[in-house]
């Protein structure tokens, strides 16, 4: 998966267009990061990547860097 296909991809989860989004994009209004976007993100990785990360690990997420470091 490429960049731009990721990117998409956490577009629909976020609710947000994708050329909209960038790494340096702060997951805060207008962006819906909320706790079904999390499990969204979560269920994302592990179908498609075979990663299974800890909610509370992403706690700390703040940009859309964070989610696209996370699906490395």
């Amino acid at each position: 998966m490429n960049h731009d296909e990721l990117l998409t991809e956490l577009a629909d989860i976020l609710n947000a267009d994708p050329a909209a989004l960038s790494p340096e994009t702060p997951l805060d209004a207008p962006l819906v990061w909320d706790s079904m976007a999390l499990l969204a993100f979560l269920a994302f990785l592990r179908f498609r990547f075979g990663k299974i990360l800890p909610g509370a690990s992403c706690a700390d997420f703040r940009t859309v860097g964070d989610l696209l470091r996370a699906a490395q």
